[in-house]
């Protein structure tokens, strides 16, 4: 048989990814040679503690570090459940008046990462919501930014790897002269498609291909969302092509909004809740001498 290092855990992590491909590669790399190792999670009481949450004055800073999966994984990370959970709380905290999003990450699964983004868009209804990437905000870290209401970048940081991607191995030729072949019965052409050691169709994988166009259509309409009045759907599609892009050239495409360093996003945020207070204590002048 192929030798396969680890196979039941990357099984269970089997999918469509919104990653930076050769960052994905990497980390798959380091697993197998066991540079990466796995680590037991230790229970937080709370998940502002388990995602790291702190705050700065006025402003709740998100930490959605490393790859974004629904649930939490034994090699690092962010679980998106987790982080929609802290959305959820942060809508009623009345000590968070703003929220910055700070985001390191390659990007993650498809799964979970419309719903984490759906999310942020509720809990920027209630309150100012901002994204702040860190050295890399790519693929499902994009995503995600782009439900926040404006998006900054450090001077150093890389945008973008905007796509959507599967992988389907055909081990057909290694097994044959192994000597071995795997028969699939099922009810029908697709079901059991990619089965290890069988050979993968055109037809299997123009499915797949189909399967990616829809979630690739997704994460268009997000962008196209969070960067409406920046970029047009042309402008979006054209730099849609898995490509990264420096701070400078990103901001001058229009994929993000600002390049600044953490702390002036912070600042900004805390500046959006202190024009509040301004519009509220004029609103409520107004109201008295009425």
């Amino acid at each position: 048989m192929p030798p396969l290092h680890n196979r039941a855990c990357f099984e269970s992590y089997m999918g469509l990814w919104a990653y930076e491909p050769q960052r994905l590669q990497a980390a798959a790399n380091a697993i197998r040679a066991g540079r990466l190792e796995a680590r037991a999670r230790e229970e937080k009481p709370s998940v502002y503690e388990e995602l790291g949450v702190q705050m700065a004055g006025p402003v709740a800073v998100v930490p959605l570090m490393g790859s974004l999966m629904k649930g939490w994984s034994k090699y690092g990370g962010t679980s998106t459940v987790a982080a929609r959970q802290a959305m959820r709380q942060l809508e009623t905290d009345k000590q968070a008046r703003a929220v910055v999003l700070h985001i390191d990450s390659p990007g993650g699964t498809v799964a979970g990462t419309a719903e984490l983004a759906a999310s942020i868009e509720r809990l920027g209804r209630a309150k100012p919501v901002v994204a702040h990437i860190d050295d890399l905000g790519a693929s499902a870290a994009y995503w995600i930014a782009n439900a926040a209401q404006s998006i900054a970048v450090n001077a150093m940081g890389l945008v973008g790897s905007i796509g959507v991607y599967g992988v389907v191995e055909d081990w057909s030729k290694a097994y044959e002269e192994q000597g071995v072949k795997v028969h699939v019965v099922s009810t029908g052409p697709y079901k059991g498609a990619g089965v290890e050691g069988t050979p993968v169709t055109k037809e299997q994988l123009a499915e797949v291909q189909k399967t990616v166009d829809a979630m690739h259509q997704g994460f268009l309409a997000q962008v196209q969302t969070g960067r409406k009045n920046r970029m047009s759907r042309e402008q979006i599609e054209q730099h849609a092509d898995g490509r990264m892009f420096g701070a400078a050239d990103a901001k001058a495409a229009g994929l993000v909004d600002y390049v600044q360093s953490m702390d002036d996003t912070i600042q900004q945020a805390a500046a959006l809740v202190a024009a509040m207070d301004r519009a509220s204590r004029l609103r409520n002048a107004r109201l008295a001498d009425v």
